[in-house]
């Protein structure tokens, strides 16, 4: 009990930590924020005039389902019916097929129907003219079944869509961010291919009514009135959204371009592996959509569409599809998983699902009946090219990525996201020289020096390990305070993933606590050797037969050394300090002042002469030796 119960626990803390760092990523800067409100905004207009498309499909397919039931027509009792080019025709069986027996109702080019002799029933009551107006007309509610599930397919998508803009912000990725943009713009596409194709067929409904046995009998009505505006404002809410996110995505683009590509702690090999993975993942959640859509309009097709009468080989074909359906999911989890953890078992089973739905997608093109269902339904075309075509790039992708297997990309992922659920603040510093900034954002000078020869050297990359350690020059100038420039995000255990350091890193994070100086030691003040120039000369009080002292003496920065008077002075120049034989005052005191460490000790001239004996060995840092 109290083991389920510490699970429980675990499990809502690391739920907390999950919506803080979802909340921590939407309101990064107001680009990121006005992405995820737009996406929302727009997830939901579009749903709700896609719903409304919908009932309005369903009301005028239930219409036009009464009109046939009370004519007593039927493809059971007729035949398949389909537009060809505009062409009414009526078949048996498969065009091309044995036994097709496929007949011309309406012609496009010519006001003439040719009706079939069919003797049909009509204990209804139903007029010989009311039954052929009801036969020329059974191709219409094959494609307003087809476009219900066109509709529940776009309402679908929508949602997807915003999941995939969540996704974009949680991995600040940018190939979710392309794939995003190129999805709005499949959907704009789409929205405008769909409202030209509905005038199309009204003019092939009202050409057929008009020629036809009808007699101007219109089973629709005002049905056509109340599609076509909801349709076109869809058309309309989706450019509008593709424009304003193209814009988000430009400015998310350079929030996003240093941050996800550029770890701070990795290497460049790492940096390359993770965008390869990336893409894999954003390319795989596409297959896995598109397939899915794919799989679920071909089992409504064949199970309750007038075409299943003509599949011979129907349980072979559900077989096929609930396989398909099946192995989806654990596909798409493998696929994720095996990818991030390098697993070899796990991307083995991946690797064999893979090649399944990859020869069961090739199969059902080779099959006349798939071909027949791909060339007159141009959304399930689009949906099967687009699913095919993704799951060969996911499988190109994916053996790729296992070629890049135990080349540290684990290691990396399980430090970040450990990290991540440990709610650790992001740190952001700029590439500009000298000019660090948390997300505060709180600009601390780095020291100057009176000598160019100390500066920093302007190729040095700053690295934030000690920043992450909470350190700080002693002697920094006040906070000031800067915008917000070019930016990457850097992590405050970076220091767990880089080898390199530098002096010159000096930012404070925000939020996070420094991790060693919370801890209240007492850290003693070092004695710091200064750097002797070359020009530096030291002159003695006395002679030089007074015996050999070495004094370390604690000088501040920028501080210049002289003597008062001297006659005579020798200098001994060593590799790092200097030596001169000049006489010191003992005090029997030694200062001791906390300054800032130095960057670097500047070399003694060429010069050189032989070490006097009884010289003690020079400090690691060099210094100002004196006798």
């Amino acid at each position: 009990m109290p083991r389920q119960k510490t699970r429980e626990w675990v499990k809502h803390v690391l739920w907390i930590s999950r919506v803080k760092l979802l909340y921590t990523r939407i309101t990064l800067t107001r680009y990121t924020t006005l992405y995820f409100f737009l996406a929302l905004l727009a997830c939901l207009i579009l749903v709700i005039l896609q719903s409304i498309t919908f009932r309005t499909n369903t009301q005028g397919a239930s219409e036009l389902a009464a009109f046939l039931s009370q004519s007593n027509v039927s493809s059971a009792t007729v035949g398949l019916s389909f537009l060809n080019n505009g062409d009414v025709v009526l078949c048996h069986n498969i065009p091309g097929q044995a036994g097709s027996n496929c007949t011309t109702l309406v012609h496009r080019e010519h006001d003439h129907m040719h009706v079939r002799d069919i003797a049909v029933s009509l204990d209804n009551g139903a007029t010989p003219d009311l039954q052929q107006c009801a036969i020329s007309l059974l191709w219409l509610s094959d494609v307003l079944s087809d476009a219900r599930r066109e509709d529940l397919v776009v309402l679908a998508y929508q949602i997807w869509l915003f999941s995939l803009s969540v996704v974009t912000l949680l991995n600040e990725s940018l190939p979710h961010l392309f794939a995003g943009l190129a999805a709005r713009a499949l959907s704009t596409g789409w929205a405008g291919f769909r409202v030209h194709g509905n005038i199309n067929l009204y003019n092939a409904y009202t050409h057929v009514i008009t020629t036809g046995n009808c007699d101007g009998i219109d089973p629709l009505g005002s049905w056509w009135d109340q599609s076509g505006p909801v349709e076109i404002a869809g058309v309309l809410l989706n450019a509008l959204d593709l424009v304003l996110m193209s814009a988000l995505s430009y400015k998310l683009f350079s929030v996003y371009a240093s941050q996800t590509f550029s770890r701070v702690g990795a290497s460049a090999d790492i940096n390359r592996i993770y965008k390869l993975v990336l893409l894999f993942s954003v390319v795989l959640q596409l297959a896995g959509f598109f397939t899915l859509v794919q799989t679920a309009l071909w089992i409504g097709k064949i199970s309750f569409g007038p075409i299943r009468q003509l599949a011979e080989h129907f349980p072979i074909y559900l077989a096929e599809l609930v396989i398909t359906a099946v192995l989806e999911i654990p596909w798409l989890v493998l696929g994720w998983t095996s990818v991030r953890r390098e697993s070899k078992m796990l991307f083995l089973l991946f690797a064999s699902i893979s090649f399944i739905l990859f020869g069961m997608a090739t199969a059902l093109f080779i099959s006349p009946f798939y071909q027949f269902v791909f060339e007159e339904w141009s959304f399930y075309a689009t949906i099967s090219v687009a699913a095919y075509i993704l799951l060969v790039a996911t499988s190109f992708l994916a053996v790729i990525c296992r070629l890049k297997f135990g080349k540290g990309l684990a290691h990396f992922l399980r430090v970040t996201h450990a990290l991540d659920d440990g709610d650790f603040t992001p740190v952001y510093f700029t590439k500009a020289r000298h000019r660090l900034f948390s997300a505060s954002p709180t600009y601390i000078s780095p020291p100057q020096h009176d000598n160019p020869s100390e500066e920093y050297d302007n190729k040095s990359v700053f690295e934030p390990e000690l920043s992450a350690l909470g350190y700080h020059y002693p002697d920094e100038k006040d906070p000031q305070r800067l915008e917000p420039v070019h930016a990457r995000k850097v992590s405050a255990f970076s220091v767990m993933l880089s080898k390199k350091q530098s002096e010159s890193s000096t930012i404070h994070l925000s939020s996070t606590p420094a991790l060693f100086l919370g801890l209240n030691l007492k850290i003693p003040s070092p004695i710091v050797l200064r750097p002797v120039e070359r020009s530096t000369s030291l002159t003695s009080f006395s002679s030089m037969n007074e015996p050999m002292r070495v004094v370390v003496q604690p000088v501040e920065r920028s501080t210049s050394i002289t003597s008062s008077t001297s006659a005579r002075s020798k200098i001994t120049h060593l590799d790092d300090i200097t030596v001169g034989s000049a006489s010191f005052k003992e005090s029997g005191r030694h200062t001791k002042q906390p300054v800032e460490p130095p960057q670097a000790v500047i070399r003694s001239m060429s010069s050189r002469q032989a070490t006097p004996p009884g010289l003690p060995r020079r400090p690691m840092d060099g210094g100002v030796l004196e006798r």
